[in-house]
């Protein structure tokens, strides 16, 4: 999609708490009978933003909780897709003179995931329920840094103002927004996957 000049932005209020190594939720079920699960690292899950979204989001749901120690079942993460792409543009700006380049700069990106859901039983191995897939999609704007008029603006008393400082987050680098972006999927797939858990079938079983 091209675009002129206009430029649109998206924010995500994002509140990630990161817990200790343990990764035990805060706010976690106060159900006792909920069952325990443990979830193992996830490939590239680098900073555990997803696991830790995950046992925060199945938590809420009252029918597991999450644990660190010896737990009945585990919950195992796969991304078959996980990838970037750019789905906007905006002409570029000459950062001399300020004036339109024929050039077309990227500022609007998407980031996809597609997830493999595996919940098991960690003696046998055996599925509890049949392998299930989960996606998100977060579209995100960003700002050419070489464009004076995405970085910077005239106040009224004719002084030259940063936006970046005024933006509230909603201005951000391509590498900036990408990550906020990975947030937003991540806590995303998180509850649509607790979503999924709450209802499924599974017979209390003592650990």
């Amino acid at each position: 999609m091209f675009r002129s000049k206009k430029n649109r932005f998206l924010f995500f209020p994002l509140m990630i708490v990161l817990t200790a190594c343990g990764y035990h939720a805060a706010g976690a079920s106060g159900n006792q009978n909920a069952q325990l699960v443990s979830i193992p690292l996830i490939r590239e899950d680098d900073d555990g933003v997803l696991r830790n979204s995950l046992a925060r989001a199945i938590a809420t749901s009252g029918k597991f909780r999450y644990t660190s120690d010896v737990a009945p079942y585990e919950l195992l993460i796969k991304f078959e897709n996980n990838y970037t792409d750019t789905i906007g543009y905006e002409w570029d700006v000459n950062a001399a003179t300020g004036g339109e380049v024929k050039r077309l700069y990227p500022d609007e990106g998407r980031k996809t995931i597609v997830a493999l859901v595996t919940l098991q039983d960690c003696k046998t191995k055996e599925p509890l329920l049949k392998p299930f897939k989960v996606s998100s999609q977060v579209s995100y704007d960003f700002v050419n840094p070489s464009a004076l008029k995405d970085i910077e603006f005239t106040d009224l008393y004719g002084s030259k103002q940063s936006s970046l400082q005024y933006s509230l987050g909603q201005l951000d680098s391509e590498e900036g927004a990408r990550a906020e972006a990975s947030y937003a999927a991540f806590q995303d797939l998180a509850g649509k996957i607790a979503e999924v858990l709450a209802r499924a079938p599974i017979a209390e079983k003592k650990s």
